[in-house]
């Protein structure tokens, strides 16, 4: 089953990798197609923190650091490339603080508390204005500059954000595959599933937890700051937004909660068809799939869309009971 992920996520990159070609560098596409993927990295940055237990209705407020940090750095003079690295790097440390602080909360509790979380980031931006331009926000925020050493034009226009946003999604999904199948997985499993008794057996809770966050935080953040670049303005309403909360948990959610592909695809699927099909047409319906997509899976699919592939057996001879890398 591992192989058959990879050879699944080997042909959805093939597809990603040759796409701009094949639209002619169409600006608006690419652009959809961006913000898909983008989608798809938060979904599953959200799904390696609920595969440790924690469930997060905050993750606005990564997205929101990690846009913030990469805009202001840009507009310091620092590399957009360099500066949604930093950026990735604010969120990540921003994830760790509310780890930190909210170690002791579980379930509703948690929830509630990251939501917070980023209705104070957002306080935050709209009061102090001095660094984040108020409720104005910042604007002026220079793309992604072109490396003319590349081939194939890989940063012609937005293809630069495109071919930097599949990145993201890919090494994404490698990290959450390394975790599944690495004594790390085992560690957030065991606290997700049993904190008291995994705290007895030397598996303390809260440096797991911290790195989750941390982990989750640092690929939502990434997004974020590629996010501004790609629209080239930031302001509170917007990146701190609790879209960027919801959407990710549905899409995680439908796709299959701790499955390595299923929340990346159902990011692109719900998102492309939300903004291709709907949005054009009958633009008041455009956010009718997520409606649909949660309605879906609270009455009829609990496990999302991967209970509808099959699942592996656990192989007898290593004697493993349960199976924590399902695809």
């Amino acid at each position: 089953m591992r192989y058959r992920a990879w050879i699944g996520i080997s042909l959805v990159a093939g597809v990603l990798l040759v796409l701009p070609p094949l639209t002619g560098f169409h600006p608006y596409y690419l652009y959809l197609v961006s913000t898909a993927l983008l989608f798809g990295t938060v979904a599953t940055s959200w799904n390696l923190l609920a595969y440790a237990g924690q469930i997060s209705f905050g993750h606005a407020a990564f997205f929101g650091l990690g846009g913030y940090g990469a805009a202001l750095a840009s507009l310091a003079g620092l590399s957009p490339w360099l500066a949604i690295a930093l950026g990735g790097g604010i969120g990540a440390v921003g994830a760790a603080g509310i780890g930190l602080a909210s170690a002791r909360l579980r379930g509703a509790y948690l929830a509630l508390a990251t939501l917070a979380y980023a209705e104070i980031w957002r306080g935050i931006a709209h009061n102090w204005t001095a660094v984040s331009g108020g409720g104005a926000g910042l604007i002026g925020i220079p793309p992604l500059p072109t490396l003319a050493w590349l081939p194939l034009d890989f940063t012609r226009g937005r293809a630069g954000s495109y071919y930097l946003s599949v990145a993201f999604l890919l090494v994404a999904i490698a990290v959450f595959a390394g975790v599944l199948h690495s004594r790390l997985g085992l560690a957030f499993a065991a606290v997700r599933e049993e904190e008291e008794r995994a705290g007895l057996l030397g598996v303390h809770p809260l440096p797991w937890k911290i790195l989750a966050f941390a982990l989750s935080g640092f690929f939502s953040a990434l997004a974020g700051g590629l996010y501004v670049h790609m629209v080239r303005v930031v302001e509170p309403d917007l990146i701190f937004s609790r879209y960027f909360s919801i959407l990710p948990l549905v899409m995680a959610t439908f796709g299959g909660l701790h499955t390595l592909l299923g929340p990346a695809m159902a990011a692109l699927g719900l998102y492309l068809v939300s903004e291709l099909l709907l949005h054009p047409y009958v633009p008041a319906f455009h956010q009718l799939p997520y409606a649909l997509a949660l309605i879906v899976v609270v009455l009829y699919l609990p496990g999302g869309l991967a209970t509808l592939l099959p699942s592996p057996r656990p192989s007898p001879q290593r004697g493993e009971g349960t199976q924590h890398g399902a695809t």
